[in-house]
């Protein structure tokens, strides 16, 4: 006697997966959660973030290759905005989850992002 197939498989358990791998950095969550509240160009997120340029530069490359965010060039500057909604909706989750991701900067009583510059993963 066959087991019957559950009636909810999930098929883009994969893609999911992908997703969820992208943003589980915090470099890169800390990037999509300020994008998520105003597009910046790489100086910008250096200093609100406090991201070393070669550390950040490299997370930016890793989420325009997943189509999370994308640039457009002002000017000398590219400025960088969240371009995938699926991305906004688990950051988004997550907030209300964890209430520190509203203040990445550290502005309003965070004193230090948790942000690992040798994170290359």
């Amino acid at each position: 006697m066959t087991k019957p197939a559950p009636t909810k498989v999930c098929r883009s358990v994969g893609e999911a997966s992908e997703l969820l791998k992208l943003i589980a950095n915090a470099n890169r969550l800390a990037i999509v959660c300020y994008l998520m509240e105003a597009p910046a160009s790489v100086s910008a997120l250096e200093i609100e973030l406090g991201i070393r340029q070669p550390t950040l530069s490299q997370q930016l490359a890793e989420l325009r290759e997943a189509g999370i965010i994308e640039g457009q060039r002002d000017g000398k500057a590219i400025v960088y905005r969240v371009t995938d909604p699926r991305v906004e909706t688990v950051v988004r989750t997550l907030r209300e989850m964890f209430a520190g991701l509203d203040d990445v900067t550290g502005r309003f009583g965070i004193t230090r992002l948790p942000v690992d510059e040798v994170m290359f993963d």
